[in-house]
């Protein structure tokens, strides 16, 4: 049986009680308004001309060259294909790192579960 002040209802739905409460004096909601502007930045480079998009389609073209034998479509005055998969690589793994720290300061909204 549950005990029915462990939980809380809420304008958006019944919440752990005291989880509420820990995120109430520790949660800095402010850093959510963060997280999406740091999402528009990161969007804003992967679109952008020579952004991860640019990068990606320039690296297939040169794999693809490569691997495949076809035609060249693409300059090789844009570095080497081992350069651009470097390149490419680095800004997925600082993209990677910036989503994992997103997840960290999710999870604890996550715990606002009820425990049935």
């Amino acid at each position: 049986m549950r005990d029915p002040d462990a939980t809380i209802v809420t304008a958006h739905g019944r919440l752990d009680r005291a989880a509420l409460a820990r995120a109430q004096s520790s949660y800095d909601t402010t850093a959510l308004l963060s997280a999406v502007e740091e999402l528009d930045r990161i969007v804003g480079r992967a679109r952008g001309q020579d952004g991860l998009r640019d990068i990606l389609m320039r690296l297939h073209g040169m794999a693809h060259a490569v691997i495949n034998g076809a035609g060249l479509s693409v300059s090789t005055s844009q570095g080497s294909l081992p350069e651009l998969a470097f390149d490419a690589t680095a800004e997925i793994l600082q993209t990677i790192s910036t989503l994992q720290r997103w997840v960290e300061l999710i999870q604890p909204l996550g715990s606002l579960q009820p425990r049935d």
